[in-house]
């Protein structure tokens, strides 16, 4: 009886043994899992394949994940820089980042482990390790071509600038910048009064412009208007003959005639038998 239960401990420790050392990884939505064999007691852990969440490894034989987060994630640097006429700026660069599809091998082996902290929001360690400091020397070294009057109304060329930048520096990795801004930014009180004076000064030039065109435009409109009225006057100058005009008296007077309440009166004035003709209302 007792040879009976040892024999049974040890079939039962036969099979609870390497199913201990099963696994069965899980990879949530949003994530790709990088898969590693880890040998039991020799050897070194090698990569297996990767899967794309939400999926599981199923029961396997020592198969760990390592799970990144491969969605699209905003980064903020803070900066304090001189720009190009050595005044002193702040100010803060938003970057968006996301991780290439199918590519956690490369991410994991050169660039640092992808997962996340243990803080909740914290930067990942590929981020910290391989992206964070060449982007803040994007940065930096692009606004310092901007004197400090022009960083505000440039921003989006700037952010142009860096953007097209790092994706020349990352091109062909797994790392992807989507998006950059610049914002909130912050000068010395002074540097803020004058570039509030030079942005009035230019709203008030483009005010004087605007007036000049309307101007202009009246002025225009008046030139055409006066070239209209000469061109008819000289119209009818040049049509306005004493017989013309005589027609058109007597024209006027037919239609007095057909009128009940005026007398029309002609007498002759003159030896050339002209004739001066009143009309008299009753």
């Amino acid at each position: 009886m007792t040879t009976q239960r040892i024999f049974t401990a040890l079939a039962l420790a036969l099979i609870l043994v390497p199913l201990s050392a099963c696994t069965n990884e899980t990879t949530p939505e949003g994530y790709e899992g990088y898969i590693m064999h880890r040998p039991l007691y020799m050897g070194r852990s090698h990569y297996v394949g990767s899967q794309v969440g939400p999926t599981s490894t199923g029961v396997v034989w020592r198969q760990y994940a390592i799970n990144v987060d491969v969605r699209p994630k905003n980064y903020t640097e803070e900066f304090h820089i001189l720009s190009r006429d050595n005044l002193n700026v702040g100010f803060a660069a938003h970057v968006r980042i996301s991780i290439r599809s199918g590519t956690v091998k490369d991410l994991v082996e050169n660039f640092g482990i992808g997962a996340m902290t243990a803080e909740e929001g914290a930067m990942p360690e590929w981020y910290i390790r391989n992206v964070r400091q060449p982007y803040r020397t994007a940065v930096r070294d692009t606004v310092h071509e901007f004197d400090a009057y022009d960083i505000q109304s440039q921003t989006q060329e700037i952010a142009s600038r860096i953007l097209e930048r790092v994706h020349n520096e990352y091109d062909g990795t797994p790392i992807v910048f989507e998006t950059v801004s610049i914002g909130n930014l912050t000068y010395p009180a002074a540097i803020n009064e004058e570039i509030q004076r030079k942005l009035a000064t230019e709203q008030d030039l483009e005010r004087m412009d605007r007036e000049r065109q309307i101007a202009e435009q009246e002025a225009e409109i008046m030139v055409t208007t006066a070239r209209g009225r000469a061109a008819a006057q000289r119209i009818v100058n040049e049509t306005l003959t004493p017989l013309y005009v005589q027609h058109e008296m007597l024209e006027g007077f037919k239609e007095l005639s057909r009128s009940g309440r005026v007398t029309i009166v002609s007498a002759p004035t003159g030896d050339d038998s002209s004739a001066v003709i009143l009309s008299l209302g009753q």
